[in-house]
């Protein structure tokens, strides 16, 4: 379990309790079964261990994976940093022109004993975003759903006075009672277009479903194939913190990151490409 210090979400304090999803743990969770009947039958139980290197850090392989698919060109990462970008680093997409220069690195650090690497975040345009089982989520964070971005409003008290006070600390205008909206009352998703903020989805309850199927979800992406008929659920716990959490949908749910440890399988998304990385 990631600590607290080092799980950063965007510009707020950490969430360490985010689950990554991973195409390894879909895959384990159909083959288990099979895997432990065959290793009884075979006998494959054994004492003796296999080759590990003792003095040399563990290395990282990436995959590249193409285009719909679960499988792609794999990179091994044997350097303590690796930086991703489209024009320059150490892996190069240069046909992806939503990726940055320098976009993402992955840097491997000593933890608790062992290794862990950390995927970071390098001032992208358009952000880096991870596959997730289920999350905390704050306001202000961004979401990937099918082929749609969304920013999550969770209307805090007071977040309208903050927007419009200065360096100062100072409030730089009046507000009037009248210039109050419903997206500073109620929590909302709101979309975000290449011309700028488009189509609001007020949350007037605590638990929502978004999906393409209109008579199950309250946030209805109909004209979005790549999402699933019931894609995610967001939902305000007993707490008051709200969650998102993936309905076992085909492309994923994804939120955008500064900083976050990769654990031995997971995957993220720089611009439209994505990547799946795994501890060997």
């Amino acid at each position: 379990m990631p600590s607290k210090k080092d799980a950063v979400y965007g510009d707020a304090d950490s969430h360490p309790d985010t689950r990554l999803e991973s195409i390894e743990g879909r895959r384990s969770a159909i083959s288990a079964s099979q895997r432990m009947i065959t290793a009884k039958e075979q006998g494959a139980e054994s004492d003796t261990h296999p080759h590990r290197p003792v003095y040399r850090p563990p290395m990282l392989i990436l995959c590249i994976l193409d285009d719909g698919s679960d499988d792609g060109e794999w990179v091994r990462l044997r350097a303590d940093k690796t930086v991703i970008g489209r024009s320059e680093g150490d892996v190069i997409i240069a046909h992806d022109a939503m990726m940055s220069s320098k976009h993402t690195s992955i840097t491997r650090h000593v933890h608790k004993g062992g290794y862990r690497w950390l995927l970071s975040d390098l001032g992208s345009t358009n952000g880096t975003f991870v596959r997730i089982s289920d999350t905390p989520i704050k306001h202000g964070q961004e979401i990937l759903v099918g082929s749609r971005r969304f920013r999550f409003n969770a209307a805090p008290q007071g977040a309208a006075m903050i927007e419009e006070t200065g360096e100062s600390g100072k409030s730089a205008k009046t507000r009037g009672w009248q210039a109050v909206s419903p997206e500073d009352l109620i929590p909302s998703l709101v979309e975000i277009a290449t011309t700028g903020d488009g189509q609001q989805f007020m949350l007037r309850t605590t638990d929502h479903w978004i999906g393409r199927n209109a008579k199950q979800c309250s946030v209805v992406l109909t004209d979005d194939l790549m999402v699933s008929p019931r894609h995610c659920r967001l939902y305000r716990d007993g707490k008051g913190q709200w969650h998102l959490e993936n309905a076992g949908s085909r492309n994923g749910t994804w939120v955008r990151i500064n900083k976050i440890p990769l654990n031995t399988n997971a995957q993220f998304q720089l611009g439209e490409q994505r990547f799946f990385v795994r501890v060997v």
